[in-house]
């Protein structure tokens, strides 16, 4: 074949859906339970939303966006996150004006340049929460039990929250010099990308995913020892509301998240058999991301997580996703006089809200059968010469292997019987 989807892209192909469904449906009732609305942002915004927001040193701007230049000779981006569109949605629609919080959520594409590899795409699809205009630890702990509660009910095996604070920026001030000196004592042992790191933002270092480079890294003077007292009392607080919620927890000090506009409390969900690098859940409260968009002292709480990820996981820890409940009826003509006649009832049928596929001409009933049987149809309804001439169906119970011959005058015995499983 001569074409095929581009490199890092995928076909969600119908079996797939039903899973895909399933979790969204889920997702939907979680947050629908916490009072989060949804919102939906345009698929491409002005690059420097994310250039200014996400930090011009982070691998998303550096390496991952997919940036052009329109027609009217201005930058664009495919939407490489969340919450930067979010934001400035929530400043340019004026829903400061509303009671606060504001809480919003969303299943959206997402587009990355980077290397596809199992569960990472560069169109991938987001489920997120973003929770704004409120400044307290409670938020935090909401948004984290939020996704807590979903992974639950979906049965995501053995879920753990890993959980950091990043402080405020006077905190940072005296851990950076901490840090910068830490890392130049050693700077031969970084790899190259944290040697940039170093002079261009140093707390970014600690996010590097080379091993070598890690074994190194995690001997680091740490920014939790470094806290304010506002920020370890916040902390402190976050802390207890999740012992009271039961959430189990562990601390990372060496969690920092990949984005610049990260404060104070952040988090990862990690998973049964989901390595370090695929957690499948991430963010964390952002006020200084406020103050960049809307130029507000006010604070905002946020996550995000991949549908792909989350749907691989359950995949690899053997759990088993509801499928739809449908009753697959198919009308079935083995004569040609009665192909018109069948095409009226699968009408009837279906404007009585019934799932009907029709079949015209069916030459070989048995085959005809056998194949809507492996199909996992539960019903056939099949009109041949002698049931147009009595003006009745054969009516056949395909999972308990009975039939019965109804009137056609009498649709409701039909739908009644299809409807409730009768045979």
């Amino acid at each position: 074949m001569g074409y095929q989807r581009p490199r890092g892209t995928q076909d969600f192909l119908p079996d797939y859906l039903d899973k895909w469904n399933y979790v969204e449906s889920v997702w939907r009732k979680i947050t629908s339970r916490y009072n989060f609305r949804e919102i939906v942002t345009p698929m491409f915004e002005s690059t420097e939303l994310f250039c200014r927001t996400a930090g011009e040193t982070s691998d998303i701007v550096t390496k991952e966006m997919y940036t052009f230049d329109d027609r009217g000779g201005r930058s664009i981006t495919l939407r490489p996150e969340g919450t930067a569109p979010v934001v400035r949605a929530y400043f340019e629609n004026k829903m400061y004006a509303e009671m606060q919080p504001v809480k919003l959520f969303y299943i959206m594409p997402m587009f990355r340049y980077e290397r596809p590899q199992a569960g990472r795409f560069r169109q991938h699809y987001q489920y997120g929460v973003e929770c704004i205009g409120v400044r307290n630890p409670y938020i935090d702990v909401e948004v984290i039990s939020l996704f807590m509660e979903f992974y639950s009910e979906l049965g995501v095996l053995e879920p753990i929250v890993w959980l950091n604070s990043l402080g405020c920026s006077e905190c940072r001030v005296e851990y950076k010099k901490k840090l910068v000196q830490f890392l130049r004592e050693s700077e031969e042992c970084l790899c190259e990308e944290c040697k940039i790191r170093l002079h261009k933002n140093p707390l970014r270092a600690l996010d590097c995913k080379n091993d070598e480079c890690r074994a190194y890294l995690d001997k680091a003077p740490l920014l939790k020892d470094n806290l304010c007292p506002d920020c370890s009392s916040d902390f402190e607080q976050v802390k207890r509301l999740l012992n009271l919620k039961k959430i189990n927890f562990v601390i990372k000090p060496m969690l920092v998240r990949g984005l610049d506009y990260y404060n104070r409390t952040v988090f990862e969900i990690a998973a049964k058999g989901v390595s370090a690098k695929e957690v499948i859940a991430g963010g964390g409260r952002y006020d200084y991301l406020l103050k960049e968009i809307g130029g507000v002292d006010s604070s905002a709480f946020g996550a995000g997580a991949g549908m792909e990820r989350i749907i691989q996981t359950l995949e690899m820890q053997n759990v088993e996703i509801p499928r739809q409940n449908v009753l697959r009826t198919a009308v079935v003509s083995i004569s040609a006089q009665a192909n018109e006649q069948a095409f009226l009832l699968a009408e009837a049928l279906r404007a009585k809200g019934l799932a009907i596929e029709l079949i015209v001409d069916a030459k070989k009933i048995g085959k005809t059968l056998a194949l809507l049987d492996s199909n996992k149809y539960a019903y056939v309804l099949i009109m041949g010469e002698d049931e147009m001439r009595n003006r009745s169906i054969v009516l056949k119970n395909l999972s308990m292997r009975t039939q019965q011959i109804v009137s056609l005058d009498d649709l409701r015995k039909i739908e009644v019987a299809i409807a409730e499983g009768k045979s």
